[in-house]
């Protein structure tokens, strides 16, 4: 098993990856330069309204540039959630692989899970974990056409796990952990994870069921509401929001965190999300009424210690006034206020496609 890595890299989107692997030389960028610049729409899954701006990535100079270079622009793939068992001993997770996301899937390109959890037997804090597929190989793999599955987790202790992949299972994750033409069934591959002899508490099949929604205007704003927002901070866990886009498929996807408790007991902290480690966005969070609101740098793959140690998120105080909206659920509201960071080849490769754009035709 492997600890929490909570990021996947940018190649599992477009068809070269050697455009963004680079790290240094950041440059800043204003929100409208990259919309005018890397835009596209939104993923399908999202619910999307008011749009002012429907190009697909080849309708500027940079989209036709990465399609040159094999770039393929295929819109987000929904990810399932995960489903527990009655008994709360095992967790699944369906993945759909239909032929044309497949072929765009290269080796080493990851899928995850949303994040889930668990308790494990003698333990009395719950165990957050991902699911983490490489449907052909990870850099370990002995071949493309093997899966590699993990199971990524915060816990610090090896837990006695059980992961399926269709019929293959194995004690833990492993880089060659099947062939991928036999764990393929119509279009789907179909993943589980239990501990071993059973032993998840009696805990685990308490899983609180998130009702929320997430709304995209304009590849600028994103407002997401939690319907049973009471509820989740009673409960006291770590709800994710459905992943989104800002301008284009190069910046990643980036979703909201809403946890309880933190920094204070009354208080909820709510994070925003970016899985590039390269990237640096400055974003301004609003709750509803407008009560509470921050603008902050996010970092790419930080945690949600590390955030909360920096500064980096919205604080709300769930006993203030005005914070539920009449049918009790709670909206945020997030907003890309700046490209911060962004990596050395993308910033290299505009001004060339500027002064390539102005060549004559081949005569």
């Amino acid at each position: 098993m492997r600890p929490v890595q909570g990021a996947t890299t940018l190649a599992k989107r477009f068809g070269s990856s050697r455009a963004v692997a680079s790290t240094s030389a950041p440059q800043r960028l204003s929100a409208a330069a990259v919309a005018n610049g890397l835009r596209r729409e939104a993923p399908e899954h999202v619910h999307r309204r008011r749009f002012s701006a429907t190009s697909t990535g080849g309708g500027t100079r940079l989209g036709q540039y990465l399609e040159a270079c094999g770039a393929n622009w295929g819109d987000a793939v929904e990810v399932q959630d995960i489903v527990a068992s009655q008994d709360g001993q095992t967790f699944a997770w369906q993945v759909d692989l239909p032929p044309e996301r497949l072929a765009t899937i290269r080796p080493g390109d990851p899928i995850e899970s949303r994040p889930f959890e668990f308790m494990s037997s003698g333990s009395s804090q719950g165990v957050r974990a991902r699911f983490q597929l490489f449907p052909k190989g990870d850099s370990n793999a002995s071949d493309p056409s093997h899966c590699s599955l993990w199971l990524s987790t915060d816990s610090r202790e090896r837990l006695p796990i059980r992961l399926r992949l269709a019929s293959t299972e194995r004690e833990g994750g492993a880089s060659d952990f099947c062939r991928l033409e036999d764990a393929l069934s119509n279009g789907s591959l179909q993943v589980s994870v239990s501990l071993k002899d059973g032993r998840l508490a009696d805990a685990s099949t308490d899983v609180q069921k998130v009702q929320q929604s997430l709304q995209l205007t304009d590849l600028k704003f994103a407002e997401w509401r939690l319907f049973n927002a009471q509820e989740l901070f009673r409960a006291g866990k770590l709800v994710s929001s459905p992943p989104f886009r800002f301008h284009h498929v190069l910046l990643g996807d980036m979703y909201l965190e809403f946890q309880p408790g933190a920094p204070h007991p009354e208080h909820c902290a709510v994070f925003f999300r970016c899985r590039v480690p390269t990237m640096r966005l400055r974003v301004k969070l609003e709750e509803g009424s407008g009560s509470f609101s921050k603008t902050f740098e996010a970092v790419g793959r930080a945690s949600g210690e590390d955030d909360l140690k920096q500064g980096r998120f919205l604080p709300v105080n769930m006993d203030a006034p005005n914070v539920f909206e009449s049918d009790g659920s709670l909206i945020v509201r997030a907003a890309l206020e700046e490209v911060v960071t962004i990596p050395a080849a993308l910033r290299d490769m505009i001004p060339r496609l500027d002064e390539r754009a102005s060549w004559p035709k081949r005569l």
